[in-house]
């Protein structure tokens, strides 16, 4: 009778002694150097967000000594294969795409079709100027995809597109310039000039263009030299007042939170790593994925949207409840090294430092352009011919573009489809609240017809302010009514 208890006890010990070797063997292989592990072999091109993803790997995984060895030997193996390459540029590996001519072509006649419609007073001037600048800054973002395309296919290993392209040198505004077109540029009031510079370094700038230029490339230089002593004073003065935020206590114990929500796709990024829950968070079947205080990492963060959960209520400091400072649970994790913030940390130095330090970047970031206009519109063209198909939640309504093209306003978020009239797969849009449709439910629509320009996430607001606004017409002429409804008695 006292035998069979005793086997279990044996079965029951040997199991645990497995799984405790099996634990340490693995805390070993965790805490390895990374030459001692044959990762598997990955024959890809690693270029700068690759190698900054591999970093953060390595000092993931295997601490601090391991990936500040790694990251030298990466440095070595650079500087010994930059040297073997011997990269540079000649004025030959400035390759213009053969699409250009036909862009600026396209964008032309649309601008001369734009100018007509205002001389005949179908457009006001705002109208007339606002859908010109609309026109070049879209076939600027098609040149620069021309660029890409023309590199890719014909000139991979091209000196100017590797520098560019891996995040190594330059970037794509500056190859743009180089090989596309300069674009837009500003006056000294900071308006957009409507007339842009349709050629590009490698051909040549004509006299009018250089003086177009000049005002946005000296407007670099002199902002370098004067907004970097006023972020430095931004920076100054938020250290100043930010200086005595000190995390001085474990644990305030309030019960206040911040609610985190979801996106639209149900994806919360990165917002809850890193963060504690402020009440236990549970999923459809009752079950508590993280309770009240509990860390939220990676993984978690990612079992929590794998459940279907929309919001998330975690501590901040916004609703800490210490005393002059900050406690380790409201803060969370130090991003220096992903783990809750000690004791006695200056976190309102950091915080100011985070705030300045970008503020010097955003100075220099004219300097690197040329005073070059950066406007993205958001354009969506077919890529097939086909069918227009709206969504099932499809709530749309007339609306008149600031360039005066009658076209129709999304009012709720919903998916378009368009159906080819052939072979291919349908493509699909996600048309976002106040977006602009230039086509309408069952219209066919041929390959690389504009379909929608979309809203950058943002709800467009319900309530309209009725305003009167004066209209100076510059044309002499006849006044005639059409269509007037006369108001009810």
């Amino acid at each position: 009778m006292t035998a069979t208890p005793a086997k279990k006890t044996s079965k029951k010990t040997s199991k645990k002694a497995a799984e405790q070797a099996a634990a340490e063997a693995k805390a070993k292989q965790g805490n390895a150097p990374l030459s001692k592990q044959a990762p598997p072999f990955r024959n890809r091109v690693i270029d700068k967000k690759a190698l900054r993803n591999l970093v953060a790997w390595a000092y993931k995984h295997h601490g601090t000594a391991a990936t500040a060895s790694m990251a030298d030997e990466l440095k070595d193996l650079g500087f010994h294969y930059a040297t073997q390459a011997a990269v540079s540029i000649s004025v030959d590996d400035l390759r213009i795409p053969g699409d250009k001519a036909a862009l600026l072509a396209e964008a032309e006649e649309q601008i001369t079709e734009t100018e007509e419609r205002y001389r005949l007073g179908e457009i006001t001037e705002v109208e007339r100027h606002t859908k010109v600048i609309d026109t070049w800054t879209e076939t600027n973002e098609r040149l620069v995809a021309a660029v890409r395309r023309n590199f890719n296919e014909n000139d991979p290993l091209n000196s100017v597109w590797m520098m560019a392209n891996s995040g190594a040198r330059g970037n794509m505004s500056q190859v743009r310039q180089l090989v596309g077109m300069r674009g837009l540029m500003a006056n000294p009031q900071g308006e957009i000039i409507d007339l842009p510079i349709r050629t590009n370094f490698r051909e040549g700038l004509t006299v009018t263009e250089y003086v177009i230029s000049s005002y946005g490339a000296r407007k670099g230089l002199v902002d370098t030299a004067l907004r970097t002593a006023d972020s430095g004073y931004l920076t100054r003065r938020l250290v100043d007042v930010a200086q005595d935020v000190i995390v001085r206590e474990d644990d305030c114990g309030t019960t206040r939170s911040i609610p985190i929500d979801a996106d639209e796709k149900g994806k919360f990024a990165s917002k809850l790593i890193g963060r504690l829950a402020a009440e236990p968070v549970v999923d459809g079947n009752g079950e508590i994925l993280v309770d009240r205080d509990g860390e939220i990492d990676a993984p978690l963060s990612r079992s929590i949207e794998a459940a279907g959960v929309k919001t998330v209520k975690v501590r901040s400091p916004l609703t800490c409840e210490a005393s002059r400072s900050v406690c380790r649970k409201c803060y969370g994790w130090a991003l220096a090294h992903n783990q809750l913030v000690d004791l006695g940390e200056a976190v309102g130095i950091v915080a100011a430092q985070s705030i300045g330090e970008p503020g010097t970047q955003l100075t220099m970031r004219t300097f690197h352009t040329g005073g070059v206009s950066t406007a993205e519109t958001g354009v969506v063209r077919s890529l097939v011919e086909g069918v227009v198909e709206f969504g099932p939640k499809a709530r749309v309504r007339p609306f008149r573009t600031p360039h005066g093209v009658e076209a129709q306003i999304a009012e709720t978020d919903f998916s378009l489809t368009l159906k080819p009239s052939g072979k291919g797969k349908p493509q699909k849009l996600d048309i976002t609240n106040g977006s602009i449709l230039f086509v309408a439910d069952g219209d066919s629509a041929p390959a690389d017809t504009i379909l929608a320009q979309i809203a950058a996430g943002v709800a467009v607001k319900k309530s309209v302010e009725k305003a009167t606004k004066d209209v100076i017409c510059d044309l002499a002429g006849q006044v005639r009514y059409e269509d007037v409804i006369q108001p009810k008695e």
